[in-house]
Formats: structure tokens, sequence, C-alpha cells
């Protein structure tokens, strides 16, 4: 790959399993083949042990949390607020392409710049919003005894059905965004719209959120993304990912 800036800065991604940081992972590993080296500390999702690891990094304690090992031996650098931390999927992959490419995911025209950033926002904004509304609404009752637990599914039935039908107009977006002339969510070129449009589309198409048949040009890019090496290997890496039971 060409683009690559040397690696002043090693990242370790302390990846939840089943988690968002598959982004962070999937990104890393495009640049590997380049040269470009990360870590990686999975921690089970339920273990005893993975809030108290995530905390001791960042106070929220959420995944992804990356850690940075300056190469040159400075100790300290505060890029977001903490010194050598990074958080946030979206400032996380900004990170990496600002300091370990020379613009390789940056869309070369001004209208897919305009539509990269827009993606990224709606990425978060809209559709990870969506698919986390139906998925409360669906945790909720199994966390509850019997009776209470089927009659709580039967009261939030109806405003799953309301989260599902605003879904169909975010895919509708999705699906008429996507071209011959521009395949990725950034425009001609993958970048970093399609990075952080991943998870939320794996959540939905694993849990069951969309009928990938009724988006063909959004079904291709799904495909496309998870036919690329790269993101293979960022399933071997991070070792469980598993949107359906978030184990």
């Amino acid at each position: 790959m060409d683009g690559i800036k040397q690696q002043k800065t090693i990242p370790t991604v302390y990846n939840m399993s089943s988690s968002k940081a598959i982004s962070s992972i999937w990104a890393l590993e495009e640049l590997a083949d380049a040269g470009i080296r990360y870590k990686i500390v999975n921690l089970p999702r339920r273990g005893a042990d993975t809030y108290k690891v995530l905390k001791s990094h960042f106070p929220l304690g959420k995944s992804p949390t990356v850690t940075l090992e300056h190469v040159g031996g400075e100790a300290e650098v505060t890029y977001q607020i903490m010194p050598n931390v990074l958080t946030e999927t979206r400032l996380i992959l900004q990170f990496f392409s600002d300091h370990y490419t020379d613009g390789v995911w940056v869309p070369e025209s001004e209208d897919d710049k305009r539509r990269d950033t827009f993606f990224q926002e709606f990425a978060h904004g809209s559709l990870v919003t969506k698919v986390d509304h139906i998925l409360t609404f669906e945790v909720i009752p199994t966390m509850l005894f019997f009776p209470m637990r089927y009659l709580t599914l039967l009261m939030v039935l109806p405003i799953r059905m309301h989260f599902m039908k605003d879904l169909t107009v975010i895919y509708q977006i999705l699906e008429d965004a996507l071209s011959e002339g521009k395949p990725w969510f950034s425009g001609k070129k993958l970048g970093l719209a399609d990075f952080n449009v991943l998870f939320p589309m794996d959540m939905a198409v694993q849990r069951g959120y969309i009928q990938l048949d009724k988006y063909p040009k959004l079904a291709e890019w799904y495909n496309m993304v998870h036919d690329r090496p790269a993101y293979k290997r960022a399933l071997e890496a991070g070792e469980v990912y598993d949107c359906s039971t978030f184990a």
C-alpha cells in the first residue's frame, strides 16, 4: 500500500469481544501489509476483569480503547484528553489516518470528502443509534423474571417496530448513496466512512434487523468488506465477534 508514514507510535487496541473495536482492528489490518505494527489485547465481554482493565486506561471503561507506545521514546503526548490514550471509534480511526498514512483514506475529490464526512457522522448519529434502540428494547425483557419477561416483550413490541421502520429509511439512504462509480461510502475508494459504518451494519445483519436482499447495492458493499483479506484477518485477531449473542 502506498502512502504510509514512518510509524512513530505503536497502538495497542483493547478489544472487548463482539464490540465496535472491530472497526479499529480492521483499519490497522488494512495498513499491516505496508508495515504498520500494532498490538491487541482481547478481553471477554463478561470477563471478571474486563471492565477493570478498560477503566484503568480511561474512566468510561469502554471498548475500543487504544494506548500508544512512542517509538521515539516520548513518555507522554496528549492527543485527546489523556496522555497516550485514544477513545471514540471515529476519532481513533481519524488518528490512524492522520498518523499512519499520507492520505490513503482521504477522498480525492471535494464531493467525496463531503460524502465521507457525512457518512462518518451518519454511522454514529443515525445508524448505530437506531440499532442500539432496538437492541435495548430486546435486552431489557431478557433481564426480567417470568411472567414479566413476556409481558414486557409484548409492551415493547410497538416501540421496536417503530425503530425498525426508522431503520428502513436509513437503509434506503445508504442504498441510494452507492453506485458503480462510488462503491464505497467514502466515494470512489475505501475510506473512514466505511470503517465507521461497519459495526452497526454487522449488528443489523447478524441480529436480523435488515433483509439485505432488499438493498442490493448495500449488500454488495457489505459482502465486499467481508471478502477483504484485512477484514478476515481482523476477525481472527479479535478472536470472538458475534453480534447476535454478544459473546
